[in-house]
């Protein structure tokens, strides 16, 4: 009998919780809502959901991300494992979401499974996101054994054709066998997890195929597919969808976001992002973590968390997020939450 991954999410999302917990979420909504109907800039609590940069290294070449059109600034590497396990001790026990990707392809990193069984040790939901091509049945065996929750195949195309316009350099058919082999290693573990989601973000060369996605997904036996709308960069060269409804954005370019945003951003107040070296940036749209608070290696997490870098950015977000250029092509402030 098959579970309907919400529920897979849901019950995920339970089994992480603990009253330390939630009490650390119920500071940070608390201190959300009186930093935005008030004039002053509270912070209370820890992160209750953390990006953790494996490596920004990746093997593809997809045009609208800063790493694969080797725009990224910063230097490439991969994460220390001693460096992961201090993090994860210092962001654990108020956790509960546990996001191993950043930049690049996580699975490139030799410990990437060693990773996921250190985080599953604190409760966590655990959560990354591959392009498929490191992944092999004991890759997958590690991950579903390491109790990963949720496991994100980047499948942007039905075709070696469509998939490589975007997935430059990447092999169609070895990801499917690469999904495959995760669904097989579920199946001998009898296990309910990782959550296997196929993920397609249209393009405009891709919004025919959603049908036949939809179609390769069943075929495949995957838990849940997302039909995402595509982050349009100034240095990318991809077209964004016609039809209106798969696009995230209002004009033909891919410049002026439909949504309309406001000077709020809640994932400010319950995430945070760290690079594979240490830098703790604003979130995800900071590739660059030009705006980091600091660095993991040499301060601790309250210190970065509730310093005076972190509340001046959270305080200009309130004020004018429009100054920060890494947050001109995200929706996230178009609702309170």
């Amino acid at each position: 009998m098959r579970i309907h991954p919400t529920i897979l999410e849901a019950l995920a999302t339970i089994r992480a919780l603990n009253f330390r917990r939630l009490t650390n979420a119920f500071k940070l909504v608390a201190s959300y809502l009186l930093s935005y109907y008030s004039s002053n800039t509270k912070l209370k609590g820890l992160p209750m959901a953390f990006a953790i940069e494996p490596t920004n290294v990746c093997n593809l070449k997809c045009p609208e991300c800063p790493t694969g059109s080797n725009l990224l600034k910063r230097p490439r590497g991969m994460m220390d494992m001693k460096h992961f396990s201090q993090i994860l001790q210092q962001i654990g026990p108020k956790l509960l979401y546990l996001n191993l990707y950043v930049q690049g392809e996580p699975l490139m990193h030799p410990n990437f499974g060693l990773m996921v069984r250190q985080a599953s040790k604190f409760r966590l939901y655990t959560s990354t996101s591959t392009n498929g091509h490191y992944m092999n049945s004991s890759i997958a065996d590690e991950l579903v054994q390491g109790k990963l929750t949720r496991l994100i195949f980047s499948v942007d195309g039905t075709s070696q054709e469509s998939y490589g316009l975007y997935r430059v350099g990447g092999n169609f058919n070895r990801v499917k066998q690469s999904i495959i082999d995760v669904v097989r290693a579920k199946q001998r573990a009898r296990s309910l997890y990782p959550i296997i989601v196929m993920q397609f973000i249209v393009f405009h060369h891709n919004e025919h195929e959603i049908p036949k996605i939809k179609k390769l997904a069943r075929s495949l036996k995957v838990d849940k597919l997302e039909i995402k709308t595509a982050q349009l960069n100034n240095f990318g060269k991809m077209r964004p969808p016609l039809n209106a409804r798969f696009s995230r954005y209002a004009d033909s370019l891919g410049q002026i976001l439909k949504t309309q945003t406001h000077n709020r951003c809640w994932r400010q107040w319950h995430s945070g992002t760290v690079t594979w070296d240490g830098r703790f940036a604003p979130c995800c749209y900071d590739k660059d973590a030009k705006f980091s608070f600091g660095n993991f290696l040499t301060q601790p997490l309250t210190e970065l968390w509730h310093g005076k870098s972190s509340l001046n950015f959270k305080h200009q977000i309130f004020t004018d997020r429009s100054q920060h250029d890494i947050c001109n092509n995200c929706p996230e402030g178009a609702n309170l939450f």
